[in-house]
């Protein structure tokens, strides 16, 4: 009986991993070899008779580098200005009011609602009857021009993974000792000095691991550069162009390249981000 019992115990860590080990197989790892077994395919020919080709990942890389481009400058944006705004929300957060990190983290979940919902809610601002359209005329700004421009879609962005560089930079921000920070105040180190050459350089980790975070989630957004980038912008954006290419012009294989990059790229930020942090999150 003991050893049944010991065996068990041994066995029990894996027994409550396999439901998430059957999810991601069946809903990321296989969905993921069949994508790539599309984008070694010609146009459609998967779905009648294959004609095997490796020419589609040379098609993506040189036809539409500069939907690269553009895909990559927008994320990297969107995750700059995560990083500018959230980390002092994660200060707040983490290290000043405590009391109130249930009620900050439910805030946080708005935006998970989908970009769908930031993308109207920002049209409903930004229209010329919202609520900012006479501020922004007011100082001699177009809502319209401002609502289809590469810096709407960057902002619109920003909120919609705001919670996960909140959420990376809390994790890192949290493990700090504050004996450090006394230890430097009994050394003479003012408020702001702690702050720049204590907690900054400290929290680096953390930073970096937000922003990664944030790019990955941004490479592979849709409706937010589709509907506040603009027809120019929108539709030199890698997600757009992938739909598009499949459904507009049935040339599944080089979609599915596209698609298979994005998605190498969107898992190795995120296998970075996770290793920065030992796999912590909030």
């Amino acid at each position: 009986m003991m050893k049944v019992n010991i065996q068990l115990k041994h066995i029990l860590p894996y027994l409550l991993l396999l439901p998430s080990l059957i999810v991601s197989i069946c809903f990321f790892l296989l969905p993921f070899i069949l994508l790539f077994i599309v984008s070694l395919t010609n146009r459609a020919s998967f779905f009648f008779a294959p004609e095997w080709t490796a020419l589609n990942y040379y098609k993506a890389v040189t036809r539409y580098s500069p939907d690269f481009y553009n895909t990559l400058l927008l994320s990297g944006l969107g995750a700059t200005l995560d990083i500018i705004i959230g980390y002092p929300f994660a200060y707040l957060m983490s290290r000043r009011i405590r009391r109130f990190n249930d009620a900050f983290r439910s805030f946080l979940l708005i935006p998970l609602l989908g970009e769908l919902y930031i993308a109207y809610g920002l049209w409903w601002l930004f229209l010329p009857t919202g609520p900012l359209a006479p501020i922004l005329e007011f100082f001699g700004f177009s809502a319209i021009q401002l609502l289809y421009s590469p810096i709407a879609a960057a902002f619109a962005l920003t909120i919609y993974t705001f919670p996960f560089a909140v959420m990376q930079m809390g994790v890192n921000l949290s493990q700090i000792d504050p004996i450090l920070e006394e230890a430097a105040m009994c050394l003479g180190a003012g408020t702001l000095q702690r702050f720049f050459r204590v907690v900054i350089p400290l929290s680096l980790p953390g930073i970096l691991s937000g922003w990664l975070m944030s790019f990955g989630w941004n490479i592979g957004a849709y409706a937010i550069p589709f509907l506040m980038g603009g027809v120019v912008l929108g539709h030199r954006i890698l997600s757009v162009q992938i739909r598009s290419i499949a459904l507009l012009m049935m040339n599944y294989g080089l979609a599915a390249a596209l698609a298979t990059v994005l998605v190498l790229i969107s898992s190795a930020l995120m296998y970075i981000s996770l290793k920065i942090t030992k796999g912590a999150l909030i």
